[in-house]
């Protein structure tokens, strides 16, 4: 799969009375969490999936060991990770005790051996859906379509489905959610949206047998 990207504005800096520059930014086909690495990997080696949960879990507590005891943690292949610090500022050491200084941040810088990887990440840059007249109703139906053969849909695909702006995507799926259509999901970051399953109908005369009360 290639990497997609687009060209964003950079912030102007104020009194600069420079142009407006713009940069480029990868966008995310998604967001894939442990349980998906791992689904991943035991279909692609002759490790189980419980081995491979084990062993992230191990790393992951150990990685937080090392951490608390005051090392930093190199993990071959990934990086380097470390703890930064904070306090208030003082000019003289002794004015400030132990207690007075807390936990800021984990810090980690990439190695070498995967920017190295990295390097020639095949791109593409992002096509601009064009614009549509679509009615409401055929953006629904075009929804449906879509979410029928698809597991969930996100900001930037309903963009490209229905010929939207980004900010009418996002206001229309919100639209569907508080409708029920929908459920939205995901990260602050990377919203997903799942079509809400349909109710399941009993019949009239379905009964459970019991048999507690023939104890």
């Amino acid at each position: 799969m290639t990497a997609v990207y687009k060209m964003e504005k950079n912030p102007p800096k104020k009194g600069s009375g420079k142009k407006i520059v713009l940069h480029p930014r990868i966008i995310p086909w998604g967001t894939l969490n442990t349980e998906a690495l791992i689904e991943e990997g035991s279909k692609r080696s002759t490790y189980s999936r419980g081995d491979l949960k084990g062993a992230v879990r191990l790393i992951a507590d150990m990685l937080t060991e090392k951490l608390e005891d005051g090392y930093n943690v190199y993990l071959d292949g990934i990086g380097y990770f470390s703890v930064s610090l904070r306090s208030r500022p003082v000019e003289d050491k002794k004015e400030l005790r132990s207690e007075s200084v807390h936990f800021k941040n984990v810090n980690f810088r990439c190695c070498a051996k995967l920017k190295k990887a990295l390097k020639n990440i095949p791109l593409e840059r992002y096509k601009e859906p064009k614009k549509t007249d679509f009615s409401q109703e055929e953006k629904e139906r075009r929804l449906l379509w879509y979410l029928e053969r698809h597991a969930y849909i996100t900001t930037m695909g309903y963009q490209g489905l229905n010929g939207c702006t980004q900010y009418m995507a996002r206001k229309e799926l919100k639209q569907f959610v508080a409708e029920g259509i929908l459920i939205e999901d995901g990260t602050k970051r990377l919203c997903i949206y799942t079509k809400r399953p349909e109710p399941i109908e009993l019949p009239d005369n379905f009964v459970v047998d019991s048999n507690v009360g023939d104890m």
